[in-house]
């Protein structure tokens, strides 16, 4: 896999990728994020979007898990866990109550 700056990829834009194997990925590094660049056939478009949203699924529970160690609510019995969700059905209840 080639690798190149975010800078010169944007100041050089399609020409830093000539000279790039077709196939071949390219990582984009930046100073705070990092881009793939991933050549996909279009009929193979779909199949890797829908890979890319379960990644990406994959990847925003494993932050809610961070922050949930952070907060220490990963520590919480199952008495505690019960107890919050009767409380968060009784607002749920109550908003459609008064929406009613």
């Amino acid at each position: 896999m080639q690798s190149m700056s975010l800078r010169y990829f944007q100041r050089e834009g399609s020409k830093a990728l000539e000279g790039q194997g077709v196939a071949e990925p390219v990582l984009l590094t930046g100073r705070d994020q990092e881009y793939l660049l991933l050549p996909v056939a279009p009929e193979a478009r779909g199949h890797l979007l829908d890979l890319v949203e379960g990644w990406s699924a994959v990847l925003a529970l494993r932050a809610g898990q961070r922050k949930a160690v952070a907060a220490k609510l990963d520590r919480l019995t199952d008495e505690e866990i019960r107890v919050e969700v009767r409380a968060a059905r009784k607002v749920r209840r109550s908003v459609g109550a008064r929406k009613a």
